[in-house]
């Protein structure tokens, strides 16, 4: 929810004005804030002790040197950033949308063609992700938005270039425990596979309304997505196929994000603007959400999603 900003709060961010919270954390905060000509933007602000830390600001170069290059229909894409500044700050495109995790919990398990789009769309975000030559690495419910156009991934928090090496030594953890692919909880090299195995989790949390790997604890999570096969229970049969290759403990296993588009449509592809060409054919085909705005949705809206209203979020979580 939308919160206003306290007495501690900037009123302006480089040429931003800044009207509300979006999300608040340990690292910083979200606004949202709007341009000159009314266009309104997710404006990411580290918090003041983080941005006098020389690693730190670092990091958030690269996030930011990361996300701007990638451009795809299904990526919150970056408008304008400050990284030298007093205060550094991205500012991103606003989406209005409630995470995975919220929309599962609250209208359940995605079924039919409304999870085929929410797969193909996903598939579509890593095309131009991997494309860009960068890794998401922290691909999860909560960094997935449902809006009315589909799923838009966000937070590039941790993403990296894919050759590049920064902020990542062997032994060393980075990401979400019960999201993460083997080699990461082995503390080996994420590449483009790791988002190719985090997509399946997500697709088959969409699915199910549960992880594919369960514990009482994170820890015994991670031990079951090293060692145990995943519970693909409730799956239909199609898509299960898909999803068992992408959750495959080797990551040389696991499809590349073309080859995911191209088994969920159902044919080989050429190019990869033919890939791009066809994962927005097929969402547009298979996306339907309730036709109502999320502020006045209509009885059979409610029936449909179990819920009165869509939470506002964009930019990433802080």
């Amino acid at each position: 929810m939308l919160q206003p900003l306290s007495d501690d709060d900037p009123r302006e961010v480089g040429p931003y004005r800044l009207q509300s919270r979006i999300g608040a954390g340990g690292m910083g905060i979200v606004y949202l804030g709007f341009a000159a000509d009314n266009k309104p933007v997710a404006v990411k602000v580290p918090s003041p002790g983080l941005a006098d830390n020389p690693e730190f600001r670092d990091r958030f170069r690269t996030e930011v040197t990361a996300a701007a290059r990638v451009r795809g229909m299904s990526v919150a894409a970056v408008i304008d950033a400050d990284t030298d500044g007093p205060r550094p700050w991205m500012a991103t495109e606003y989406v209005e949308g409630r995470s995975l995790t919220e929309a599962v919990a609250q209208r359940g398990p995605f079924t039919g063609r409304l999870l085929d789009g929410l797969a193909v769309g996903l598939a579509d975000a890593l095309v131009a992700i991997h494309a860009a030559g960068v890794v998401h690495r922290d691909l999860k419910p909560s960094n997935i938005l449902v809006t009315w156009d589909g799923p838009k991934v966000i937070d590039f928090g941790i993403a990296r270039s894919s050759d590049s090496t920064s902020h990542t030594r062997t032994g060393v953890l980075i990401g979400t425990l019960v999201w993460m692919a083997p080699e990461q909880l082995r503390g080996e090299r994420a590449g483009s596979p790791t988002d190719i195995f985090a997509w399946g989790a997500c697709v088959a949390f969409a699915a199910t309304g549960r992880q594919p790997f369960r514990g009482e604890r994170p820890e015994a999570i991670a031990v079951q997505i090293m060692t145990a096969a995943p519970d693909l229970t409730g799956v239909p049969p199609a898509l299960g196929a898909v999803l068992a290759r992408t959750l495959d403990k080797n990551p040389a296993r696991r499809p590349t994000a073309t080859q995911l588009v191209a088994g969920l449509v159902g044919h080989d592809m050429v190019d990869p603007g033919e890939t791009v060409r066809a994962a927005h054919t097929a969402l547009a085909q298979w996306w339907s959400l309730p036709p109502t705005p999320p502020q006045a949705p209509s009885e059979q809206a409610q029936e449909t999603f179990r819920s009165p209203t869509y939470r506002t979020r964009a930019g990433g979580e802080p």
